[in-house]
């Protein structure tokens, strides 16, 4: 397993945390659904650009929609969530805050959204710039940052936008918990929100 995979199966771990047995979930921004293997019998729905990805998935009977976010509308419209996931996905879309309500609307009495942002602010990053170096691989790749969310203005975003933090997880793939205490900006690599509407 690399590093990169590590990473996410930390952060499933860690989102798996918030979401109790029998939960009904979106999963925005999907993928191939692979976090579904980390949650207690979710009522599991999915939607994500990719339509092989959802394909494969609705033909596995998982209720999934393909959508472009910055084009359709949120898919589910009728359906209500008790959590709604935007795992890496706000930083993607032209407009995070009009995403972020939509899901808002698919929530149930006592749902609450789950949001991860990236810190693209940290030490690699800026060790990549001093190095005339791009952030990705492909820096012209269709799907990259739009966005960057340091760490106080993403969670200022979050509460201008109504809601509450009500649980928030630094994740970092190198184990230096010590310096990610002392200088969050520098060493987190991204920040887990569970988020309830204020």
């Amino acid at each position: 397993m690399d590093n990169h995979e590590s990473f996410v199966k930390e952060k499933f771990v860690q989102v798996s945390k918030f979401i109790p047995e029998n939960s009904k979930i979106l999963d925005v921004g999907c993928n191939n659904g692979k976090l579904m293997d980390f949650l207690k019998s979710p009522i599991y729905y999915g939607t994500d650009i990719d339509k092989a990805q959802i394909s494969e998935l609705v033909e596995k009977g998982v209720k999934a929609k393909s959508a472009d976010l910055n084009k359709d509308e949120l898919p589910f419209k009728n359906e209500k969530f008790d959590f709604v996931l935007l795992l890496d996905v706000l930083e993607h879309v032209v407009n995070p805050q009009k995403l972020l309500l939509d899901a808002k609307e698919r929530l149930n009495e006592n749902g609450k959204i789950i949001v991860s942002l990236p810190n693209d602010y940290h030490i690699l990053n800026k060790i990549r710039f001093i190095l005339n170096r791009h952030l990705t691989e492909d820096p012209f790749a269709p799907y990259g940052h739009l966005h960057y969310f340091p760490i106080k203005s993403g969670k200022k975003f979050l509460k201008n936008n109504g809601f509450e933090v009500v649980s928030a997880i630094s994740l970092t793939p190198i184990k230096m918990k010590f310096l990610t205490s002392l200088f969050p900006q520098a060493f987190v690599r991204d920040v887990l929100y569970l988020l309830s509407p204020a």
